[in-house]
């Protein structure tokens, strides 16, 4: 009987030593520096390269054609619209075609726009070519310049 109770106090006491030792393990690895490390890294690090992102991230606009050139208004108008919040400059690329579709002559015409705004550019036309023009063409995305 002493023997059953000494073997039962005897592995009674090493099992809390050992639940003592692994808790006391487990409570320096949760409030170690690890885990401030690892927060101060994270909070840092996403929020400045977020912030990096939005402030160089622009769209490019939308080109449109409002008029093409006749022989009494020889230019052409296009408008162009920028998403953004702020100015910017983009580059459109316009053409003046004949009834086939082949283009008698191409631009790229640069327009500064306002901020989530339009502006008009317009590409003139020379009387040889009003003679077969039949359409004017435009890329409808308007490349961001700046």
């Amino acid at each position: 009987m002493a023997a059953v109770v000494l073997a039962l106090t005897g592995f009674s006491s090493g099992h809390k030593s050992s639940g003592r030792h692994k808790s006391s393990h487990s409570d320096s690895d949760g409030g170690g520096g690890c885990s401030s490390a690892s927060q101060d890294h994270d909070s840092y690090t996403p929020s400045r390269t977020t912030g990096t992102r939005r402030a160089s991230t622009l769209q490019d606009g939308t080109a449109l054609v409002v008029s093409c050139a006749t022989k009494a208004v020889p230019y052409a108008t296009v408008e162009v619209s920028n998403p953004n919040s702020r100015q910017a400059t983009f580059e459109v690329e316009f053409a003046f075609a004949e009834a086939a579709g082949k283009a008698l002559s191409s631009q790229t015409k640069r327009v500064t726009v306002p901020a989530r705004g339009t502006s008009n550019v317009q590409v003139k036309a020379s009387p040889s070519l009003l003679a077969e023009l039949d359409h004017c063409q435009v890329e409808p995305e308007a490349d961001l310049v700046n």
